[in-house]
């Protein structure tokens, strides 16, 4: 056993000698304690004992965090639906309402003890039942370990396979239609997720499902170290989705014809993949974090000394009016001949040789890289509702919502039952 792996083995069994304790006898600095050192068995055993279980490094939690509160509600009703020891729970805004959910039972109460504010069932998260409801999903679901589980009553499931009335599939899949089920219209989901939901065939059923019910936010890929901590370089990303509302269309796009940077033979005509957005996608954001924060001993690489990293970086191309969003020239995308789809926009794929990934290295040369794909089209105009949009319109995502919510409440009278408006 390495001395990191020794280190997060000794702070496991310290942590289960507190969590022993009456709580009364807990003390501050037990806490304290649990909140730097707890990582659950993280790499150290099989992902049979383990569940899977990578716990999420506090600076990604708070970059989450930082580029949806803007976007949320003031009082947003929030669930984490494998929340291990609380990270994601760490940075969330004061008055939020967290529901967090967790198999395990030793992380569990190191939860509840954590956050005392939170509602922590204990549990299968496959088996919680509030649909279109919250305001955020967020977290970091196991990866890669096979979950089975019975269904609601009369519920259908499309990304896991039924067999003798009961699901199953790998783990990130069913926790993302789980995540998709449980946001209201509107709401926001943002997982730290395995590269191979990108192009694996396991995860084709999920993009065909995202692709029909949610616009895609932002992409994040980051390095293999980023999980050195907890002994896995298994490579990562962060996905950030909005559920649109039902009845959103798939339209095609308004620029069909394609120009590569780095390609000879002129235009691709996109007509040919068939391809189809959501109403309101924006052009599709990209970002590759080359240095989290350390390397892949577990040192820091911090060489300005301020605390900061490319995460904070990014956080600019969200929070300034997406004045940098906008102005990112949107490229040829890269699922572009993959022959899996244009349902696999949400994924950068072509390792790293795409023309926004090359254009980006470039531009960025010392990192992070960020670019956009084109979606629905180059500020080409598209007839909706009777009028005319810019294909880079930010707001469009927005109106949608809003019209949504707007024929419920009349549907329902004014002033509406809130109730009912929680329920659909």
């Amino acid at each position: 056993m390495g001395k990191a792996d020794r280190k997060r083995w000794e702070g496991n069994i310290k942590s289960m000698e507190i969590i022993a304790k009456e709580r009364d006898q807990i003390t501050e600095e037990d806490l304290e304690f649990l909140r730097q050192n707890y990582t659950s068995a993280g790499g150290l055993l099989p992902n049979a004992f383990s569940g899977g279980a990578f716990f999420t490094p506090t600076h990604v939690a708070k970059f989450i965090w930082d580029v949806l509160k803007p976007r949320l509600p003031e009082n947003p009703k929030v669930l984490e639906p494998s929340v291990g020891a609380g990270v994601f729970l760490e940075h969330a805004p004061d008055g939020a309402d967290l529901t967090a959910l967790e198999l395990d039972k030793t992380s569990a109460k190191v939860t509840s003890l954590l956050y005392p504010d939170a509602e922590i069932v204990e549990g299968n998260a496959l088996l919680h039942d509030r649909r279109d409801y919250y305001d955020l999903v967020v977290g970091n679901p196991p990866y890669g370990v096979t979950v089975k589980f019975e269904p609601k009553e009369g519920e259908e499931w499309r990304s896991v396979t039924k067999k003798k009335g009961e699901y199953g599939g790998k783990s990130e899949v069913a926790f993302i239609e789980l995540a998709i089920k449980a946001a209201k219209p509107g709401g926001y989901i943002a997982f730290v997720l395995p590269l191979g939901l990108s192009y694996g065939n396991y995860a084709a059923k999920l993009r065909k499902l995202m692709h029909e019910t949610c616009w895609q936010v932002a992409t994040i890929m980051l390095p293999s170290e980023t999980f050195q901590h907890v002994g896995t370089t298994v490579p990562t990303q962060i996905l950030i989705l909005r559920k649109a509302p039902p009845g959103t269309q798939l339209i095609s796009p308004a620029t069909t014809k394609w120009e590569s940077n780095f390609r000879r033979g002129g235009d691709k005509d996109i007509t040919e993949y068939n391809a189809k957005f959501l109403e309101g996608q924006q052009p599709a954001y990209f970002a590759q974090v080359t240095d989290i924060g350390w390397d892949a001993k577990g040192k820091l690489t911090d060489k300005w000394g301020d605390g900061l990293t490319q995460l904070d970086e990014l956080l600019n191309d969200f929070t300034d009016d997406n004045l940098m969003r906008e102005n990112l020239y949107p490229h040829l995308p890269s699922w572009h001949g993959i022959e899996k789809g244009n349902d696999a926009f949400f994924f950068s794929h072509g390792n790293g040789i795409c023309d926004g990934h090359r254009d980006a290295e470039r531009t960025f040369s010392d990192g992070p890289y960020r670019w956009n794909e084109l979606t629905l089209g180059a500020g080409d105009e598209i007839e909706w509702n009777g009028r005319m949009v810019s294909s880079f319109d930010f707001d469009w995502q927005d109106e949608i919502v809003r019209n949504y919510f707007d024929r419920l409440r009349d549907s329902y009278g004014e002033p509406h039952n809130s109730a009912k408006l929680e329920a659909v």
